[in-house]
């Protein structure tokens, strides 16, 4: 996920591995199609998806366009606060 604040919670990765998650069962994606469109390879995007690697900047943005949301929707209300 992308690098939280230091005055962020280390948890900020788990949430927005999580709000991208929902976001996928929402639009009816699977990873390997998000892999498919945001050039992410599977197992790096599934090992991040899962909590063990964070994203890039450009990697999470490439997920946002790939799912149709604004990056800020799938960050945590405090980083969102902060981009806004």
């Amino acid at each position: 996920m992308t690098k939280p604040h230091c005055s962020e919670p280390a948890s900020a990765d788990a949430e927005i591995a999580s709000r991208i998650t929902n976001a996928l069962v929402v639009k009816n994606i699977n990873v390997r199609t998000l892999s498919d469109e945001t050039g992410i390879s599977y197992p790096t995007l599934r090992r991040s998806l899962k909590g063990g690697r964070s994203l890039t900047f450009s990697e999470f943005g490439r997920i946002a366009e790939s799912i149709g949301v604004h990056p800020s929707a799938l960050l945590p209300e405090a980083l969102a606060r902060d981009v806004a």
